[in-house]
This record gives structure tokens, sequence and C-alpha cells, in this order.
């Protein structure tokens, strides 16, 4: 399998759509409009709806439209994500855990997202225990007072003891 290549896209202003309906939709559409997006949503779909949108979302799980849709957003070049259907789609949503202004995401190539989802939940507790959000704050502070020249040692040695401690722990499964 080709590994996908992850990135961080910066979609205040951006029209993205999201059809479907329920919690998936509902989940989908906030943390688009978390982004800044202007999410637009729909329960069904038309390839209208593709008018000016840069970003698509289905979470409605029907093959059929999953590869309609998919071929209305490969001919127009928009990126789109059938949730729960990998075999067509150009991107995959990604598992992040935050802590302030850190962004940590889990992806699985679209096959194993509960996996996904479960890792994000373990990393976001090791950071709110660990206190990232606020050590994250004060070494942004630091950087911001720190001259150009000297930023690469002074913000070094501000990070150099930050590490895991512990271990990954996963069931053991019977051989079949």
């Amino acid at each position: 399998m080709t590994p996908w290549f992850p990135i961080a896209l910066k979609l205040r202003g951006r029209r993205c759509l999201v059809v479907g309906e329920g919690d998936e939709a509902d989940a989908r559409s906030a943390a688009l409009a978390e982004a800044g997006a202007e999410v637009k949503r729909a329960t069904s779909f038309e390839p209208t709806l593709l008018d000016g949108i840069w970003l698509a979302v289905l979470t409605t799980r029907d093959p059929a439209l999953a590869q309609a849709m998919d071929a209305e957003c490969v001919a127009r070049r928009i990126f789109f994500c059938p949730v729960d259907e990998p075999s067509c789609g150009s991107f995959a949503h990604l598992a992040l855990a935050r802590a302030g202004t850190v962004t940590v995401a889990i992806g699985t190539n679209g096959e194993a997202p509960a996996l996904a989802r479960r890792l994000r939940e373990l990393f976001t507790e090791l950071f709110e225990r660990a206190g990232l959000a606020d050590f994250a704050a004060a070494h942004a502070a630091l950087r911001r007072t720190t001259p150009a020249a000297e930023r690469r040692d002074v913000l070094g040695a501000d990070v150099r003891d930050v590490r895991f401690d512990g271990e990954l722990v996963l069931p053991r499964r019977s051989e079949r």
C-alpha cells in the first residue's frame, strides 16, 4: 500500500460541503467550521452543490453515491472524503489530539479509524496530564522574545528534556 501524504489545510474562508445527516455530519461540519471553513450542509447530493467548493465530505454510507461524488470531485479537482469508504476519495480525516497550539494527527490511510480514534484519546490524556498546552504557550512566548540568531540554541535547550516515559500496550491476538 502506498502511504498517504498528511497535510494541514488552511480552510479559513474556504467553502466546504458536507453531505449527510446525523451525528457524523454534525461532527464533520463542526470540525470544518472550527477550522474557519464556510460549511455548506446538504442531506442529498446534486453536482451543482460542488460549485465553488474546495473540499467535500460524504457521511452517508452509500458506495454508489460515494463513487458518483468522487467522479464529480475528480473532474472539478475538489478534495473529497467519503466517510467509511476508502475505495474512493482523495483524502481521509485524521484523528487529532490537541493541546493548545500543538496538534498531533493520527492516520491509518482510512483503513483503521477506530484505532486512530483510540490513539487520539490516549494522546489527548497524555497531553493533559503533562500540561502540554501551557508548556507550548510558554515555549512560543520564548521564541517570540529570543533573537533569531539565538533561537536554535535557546529553543533547543528549552525542549531538550521533553520525552515520553512508558510504552504502548497492544492486545495480543490469537493465531488463526
